[in-house]
C-alpha cells in the first residue's frame, strides 16, 4: 500500500511488478524523488526480476529511496536463532545490485531486527529482513537520515520509517530530579514553598505547574550551591594526590 498527502506531494507510477512499486514521488519545494517500495520474493533467482527492475530505472539523475521487505540479509549481525549465516547466492546479488546503483544501507535505530519467527525457546528466529536503501543524491539530500523500527503488533515484522525531509530542531532543555537533592533540608523547604504557592487551573492541571515550578526552583538552587562543592571536590583531591 502506498500513501502519500496530496497537499505536499504527488505520486506517479512509473512501473509495477509483483516485487515492487516504483513511482516518482513530487514533493512541493523539495523536488522530484524515485521511491520504490519493495517485497522480496524468499527465492533468490526469482528476486533477480527485482534488481532488474529497480536497475532499469534508476540510470536517471534522481535522489532515489528503496525501502521495503528484502526478504534477504546481509550478515551475521542481521540473524540471532536458526542456522548459522552463510553467505548465498541471494546476498551477494543483492549486495552486488547496491554497489552497480550506487544505494547505500544508512543503518537504524534499535530494536535491530524486523522480522520473527513467533516462536520462543532455542526455535526463535529473528532477523533484518526489512531496510531503506538510498542512492548518494538523496543522502547528500537530507539533514539527518535515519531509519526507525517501530512496535511490532500484529504482524510477524516490524514497521520502519524513513522521514526524509524531517528539519532539525533545537531540543527543549530537560530538568531532571537529582537524587543528592534530598541529602539537603533546603530542598524540602524550596519543595513546600513552591507548594504553597497559587496556581490556575483544573487538578491535574495544577499538580503539572507545580512540579514544574518545584523542579525549577530546585534546579537554580542546586546550581548555585552545589557550585561551592564542586571547587572543595578540587581542593579535596589535591589533598588526597598530595598524600
Amino acid at each position: 500500500m502506498i500513501l502519500w498527502r496530496s497537499d505536499i506531494a504527488s505520486f506517479t507510477v512509473l512501473k509495477t511488478i509483483d516485487q515492487c512499486v516504483i513511482g516518482d514521488l513530487n514533493v512541493f519545494k523539495k523536488g522530484c524523488w524515485m521511491i520504490t517500495t519493495v517485497y522480496g520474493n524468499k527465492e533468490a533467482h526469482k528476486r533477480r526480476f527485482l534488481w532488474d527492475c529497480i536497475q532499469e530505472q534508476s540510470q536517471r539523475k534522481i535522489p532515489s529511496v528503496i525501502g521495503g521487505d528484502f526478504n534477504c540479509i546481509l550478515s551475521q549481525e542481521e540473524k540471532r536463532g536458526g542456522k548459522k549465516f552463510v553467505f548465498s547466492q541471494g546476498s551477494l546479488e543483492m549486495l552486488k545490485f547496491m554497489n552497480d546503483n550506487d544505494y547505500h544501507d544508512i543503518g537504524m535505530v534499535v530494536p535491530r531486527y524486523t522480522w520473527c519467527n513467533n516462536k520462543v525457546g532455542s526455535g526463535r528466529i529473528l532477523e533484518r529482513l526489512d531496510r531503506c536503501l538510498l542512492n548518494s543524491m538523496a543522502i547528500q539530500r537530507i539533514q539527518i537520515a535515519i531509519v526507525r523500527h517501530l512496535a511490532r503488533l500484529a504482524s510477524d515484522h516490524y514497521p520502519i520509517v524513513l522521514k526524509l525531509f524531517d528539519e532539525t530542531r533545537s531540543l527543549a532543555r530537560s530538568i531532571k530530579f537529582e537524587d543528592v537533592w534530598l541529602s539537603f533540608k533546603t530542598s524540602e523547604h524550596i519543595v513546600s514553598k513552591t507548594w504553597k504557592k497559587n496556581f490556575v487551573g483544573v487538578d491535574m492541571e495544577l499538580l503539572n505547574k507545580k512540579c514544574k515550578r518545584a523542579l525549577n526552583d530546585l534546579f537554580h538552587w542546586s546550581k548555585n550551591k552545589l557550585k561551592d562543592f564542586s571547587s572543595e571536590k578540587s581542593i579535596l583531591k589535591a589533598e588526597i594526590l598530595l598524600l
